[in-house]
């Protein structure tokens, strides 16, 4: 390069990215232009080969090869990024475990980011399970033992956010106040089931992060995964040479919440436009905090997330079923977090769709923990979360009940309940006996059965055999997938997937496309029934009550849509390029628009900056 130069260009044409909707030509041109903006860099050889989300690996090509100074650091044929993509699968599918293959996924995206994207775009349902639930379970539990590179940011009490850490992720930012549009946060004291982990739920954070890349094609270097290292009451960790995080008891009370203040406001300060997901709290924190930090564009993703595809896929059933929202008798087996958020997103959806007030809304549910049915005089044994769902005594003084029992049980709550909705969210493998659901079978026409603990071992019943003990008549989801179900005569039911990742990336997306203030529950509930409006069982009831996973980015513009619409009519929004195209008057349709602003698995030309 000459000493005039100030820049020397490299134009390399990016491969052709997959359509994003098929047989729309012109979607297919916005997505190409977005991928021939250059990314500048002043990095050159090993440095540029160092440096995950620049690197091209064998694709760089021979124009780059000579101008980024790698000849001699590659060997001499230039790969394109598909052929890239299919010998890292080969070599994925040789590792013998589910926690090496995620190891190997870990260490692919350290090295190359958008091969690391693009094998899980390309395998998305068969890979997410490694990725995230339930493989990344083992990778959290062994996490100071499989360490090698440090990825995201660790917190302990005391030590604020410094800008600085994330200078790296904010490559293509001027400005450092807008580098993080997503911050993905944990305290890893409620991790997948397998509890405290302490400073392993970094992994829970990183994971989490990539499936907002994958689902809705936030920009992952606009990410950033953090823990909030609050020590760990795992005696098992203490005993751990090994393990990297701070080794005393867990900080509680006003220390702890002091702590999780000063993390938001910093993180206010310096990032003033990003979203704040919160994940893998412990229940007791996390329904305070979700509550303390709902005027900031926060979200609880074991709550709301979890809440709001549940509530879709009910949605969907119950217009397949031909009933109302508003008539459902809905019993949840597992008042924990997950149990407990189902219960107020459908609540949130009685009371907006169905107009109910509050205490109606409440009256359509029944609640079971392993103390039995909520009711009002267990007092202070129910958290805050349960209360208003307790039923009262005298409701159930006439029940006939179980004999040898303290309480009222599943089995009684639905005899005398006769529920049209049960949900299981309580890790109990099996919970839902044949007699119980041909009991419920009984009095129901369309049972609508959601067994969603994860993994499947720990699912309440199968689905073949929830379809099987109501003659087919059920409508099924669930947490953890299943295979089709054989009905006869050639048909088979699709048991849909209840997964967070089909609404909780495009509801990000659509908040920050927005600049959203907050996350108003009329935000989530117009990205709920985007949601169930594209479900395919509405026009084959065999089909499933959710789009299927590997449609996800498609999914998540339709919802992202709908989420940045409501952002604009609650007054929420203050992008205003994003309202300008809402309200027509942009260059491009808001569907066409999202699209356009969503980060793709492909090698982008680069610009050497002296």
């Amino acid at each position: 390069m000459s000493s005039s130069s100030k820049i020397a260009r490299t134009r390399v044409v990016a491969p052709s990215s997959r359509p994003q909707s098929r047989g729309l030509a012109d979607r297919t041109i916005i997505a190409a232009n977005k991928n021939q903006v250059p990314i500048r860099t002043n990095l050159r050889g090993s440095a540029l080969l160092n440096t995950p989300r620049l690197n091209k690996g064998a694709g760089f090509s021979r124009e780059e090869r000579q101008i980024f100074g790698l000849e001699g650091f590659l060997p001499y044929d230039v790969h394109s990024l598909e052929k890239q993509a299919l010998r890292a699968y080969n070599q994925l599918l040789k590792q013998p475990s589910v926690i090496l293959k995620h190891a190997f996924l870990a260490s692919l995206r350290d090295q190359n980011q958008v091969l690391f994207y693009k094998i899980m775009q390309d395998h998305l349902k068969e890979l997410l399970g490694v990725l995230y639930t339930p493989g990344a379970a083992e990778a959290v539990a062994n996490y100071s033992n499989l360490f090698r590179r440090p990825v995201g940011c660790y917190i302990l009490e005391g030590h604020l956010l410094d800008v600085n850490r994330t200078a790296d992720v904010a490559y293509d930012s001027n400005n450092p106040h807008d580098a993080i549009d997503l911050v993905v946060v944990t305290d890893a004291e409620a991790i997948l089931g397998i509890g405290d982990q302490g400073v392993g739920g970094i992994t829970i954070s990183t994971s989490k992060a990539a499936l907002y890349t994958l689902g809705a094609g936030i920009n992952p270097n606009r990410i950033l995964p953090v823990v909030l290292d609050c020590g760990t009451d795992n005696h098992a960790l203490f005993s751990d040479s090994l393990y990297m995080g701070w080794k005393r008891t867990r900080i509680r009370g006003k220390n702890y919440d002091q702590f999780v203040d000063r993390f938001i406001k910093n993180c206010r300060e310096l990032f003033p436009n990003a979203i704040i997901h919160f994940e893998d709290f412990g229940m007791a924190n996390a329904y305070r905090l979700m509550e303390k930090y709902k005027h900031i564009p926060m979200f609880n993703d074991d709550i709301q997330g979890t809440g709001a595809v549940a509530l879709a896929a009910l949605i969907a059933a119950i217009k397949v079923s031909g009933a109302s929202l508003k008539d459902q008798r809905i019993v949840i087996y597992g008042a924990g977090s997950a149990g407990m958020g189902i219960a107020e997103q459908i609540k949130d959806g009685l009371m907006i769709l169905e107009g109910l007030t509050e205490e109606e809304a409440c009256r359509r549910f029944w609640c079971v923990d392993r103390n039995g049915l909520l009711v009002e005089s267990m007092g202070n044994n129910l958290r805050h979360a349960q209360l208003p769902y307790a039923r009262p005594d005298e409701e159930t003084e006439h029940w006939a009940k179980s004999e040898d029992n303290e309480g009222t049980w599943l089995m009684d709550v639905v005899k005398n309940v006769k529920p049209t909705v049960l949900i299981g969210t309580s890790t109990h493998s099996r919970a839902f006996s044949e007699e119980l659901i041909r009991e419920m079978g009984k009095h129901v026409e369309r049972p609508i059965i959601f067994p969603m603990s994860n993994p499947t071992a720990l699912c309440e019943v199968d689905p073949a055999d929830a379809l099987h003990w109501t003659e087919n008549r059920a409508l099924v989801a669930t947490g953890s997938p299943f295979p089709p179900v054989e009905l006869g005569n050639g048909k088979q039911y699709t048991v849909a997937q209840t997964n967070n990742a089909l609404i909780y990336p495009a509801l990000g997306l659509g908040a920050i496309l927005a600049r959203s203030n907050t996350i108003s529950n009329s935000m989530l509930m117009a990205g709920v029934n985007s949601l169930a409006s594209l479900s395919p069982a509405l026009s084959n009831p065999e089909a499933s009550l959710l789009p299927d996973l590997a449609d996800v980015r498609n999914v998540s513009v339709d919802v992202a849509a709908a989420v940045v619409r409501q952002a604009v009519q609650d007054g929420n929004a203050k992008d205003e390029n994003t309202i300008k195209v809402v309200n027509g008057k942009g260059p491009l349709p808001l569907e066409e628009y999202i699209r356009s602003r969503m980060w793709d698995a492909v090698y982008r030309p680069l610009e050497l900056v002296d």
